[in-house]
């Protein structure tokens, strides 16, 4: 693009363009902005002169984007991301003035854990910031999400880190069984042959599937029974509450959930792998103050417990 097109063009609009692709609703958008609902049709107006295309079309009350602006969102998420980092060149990121809202995609069991204290500590540290977490489905590294700034740090277990993409390490943990108080196997050592008798539940997505667990048991020449699929994780704890039923996961996260349930972490009487979990997010950033502190704000939450 030539300086004199870039001359004629509000960088705003640009902004306005990512919250409509984000929210797909002009009067979210206004909210976000402190503006109005016309003032946003009116930007959106603007950048529909300004890249020769609707961009947005309303359906169901819903603005749905053209496939014009879903080619375009990429080249803009960069251009806002290249801004936001001169704009903070210098160290000039004071979290508790700022009203960014940093992406990060997650399993929900690392979800389940993270969220409520890095919520409570930025309650105080930085009160304005916000987290929009992403269900990751699979345990694949995001990297076509990361490339595009749809996310700013993914968790999990990524083996195959590189290229432009930086990774570091959070813990390692083992897995546990998961049972319910008075659970006739709670008193039990759970050797290969106790835990494979065991009716497990787990979530749909696995239907099918092995994990490290399975691929173990094969190894050892036993095989667990799945008695029931659920559509996810956040139903289990009530579920193991009211059943015979058991389910792996790790320590840390079943430490977690027996806060709050009276449910029963029993160790397993066999040695599995230890799992490392790690965050890992684009080069781009690496400098960048604001996304340096919310980095190291989820390294220190990930290491407590």
């Amino acid at each position: 693009m030539e300086l004199d097109t870039l001359h004629k063009m509000n960088m705003n609009l640009l902004t306005v363009f990512e919250l409509l692709m984000e929210t797909r609703s002009a009067t979210e958008t206004a909210a976000r902005l402190h503006t109005t609902q016309p003032g946003i049709s009116r930007k959106l107006a603007e950048l529909r002169r300004m890249f020769g295309d609707p961009l947005f079309v309303l359906t169901k009350r819903r603005l749905v984007p053209t496939p014009r602006a879903m080619e375009i969102r990429p080249t803009v998420r960069e251009a806002l991301a290249a801004i936001g980092s001169i704009m903070e060149d210098g160290g000039a990121f004071d979290p508790l003035k700022s009203t960014r809202t940093f992406r990060i995609a997650a399993r929900h069991t690392l979800e389940w854990m993270l969220a409520p204290s890095l919520r409570s500590y930025c309650d105080i540290h930085a009160p304005l910031v916000r987290f929009s977490f992403v269900n990751m489905q699979g345990v694949a590294l995001p990297e076509k999400q990361l490339e595009d700034h749809s996310i700013d740090i993914a968790l999990g277990r990524f083996e195959d880190v590189g290229g432009r993409i930086r990774s570091q390490v959070l813990f390692d943990d083992d897995r546990v069984c998961l049972l319910r108080h008075g659970h006739p196997a709670a008193r039990r050592r759970l050797t290969p042959a106790a835990f494979s008798a065991l009716r497990f539940v787990t979530t749909t997505d696995m239907y099918g599937k092995n994990n490290e667990v399975d691929a173990w048991l094969h190894g050892a020449g036993y095989q667990r029974r799945f008695d029931l699929y659920v559509s996810s994780m956040s139903h289990v704890p009530l579920i193991l509450l009211q059943t015979d039923l058991a389910v792996t996961m790790p320590r840390r996260l079943a430490n977690y959930i027996a806060r709050f349930h009276r449910l029963h972490v029993k160790d397993l009487a066999f040695s599995l792998p230890k799992s490392r979990y790690n965050m890992v997010w684009h080069a781009r950033w690496d400098e960048v103050p604001s996304h340096r502190w919310m980095r190291s704000v989820v390294a220190q939450l990930s290491h407590v417990g």
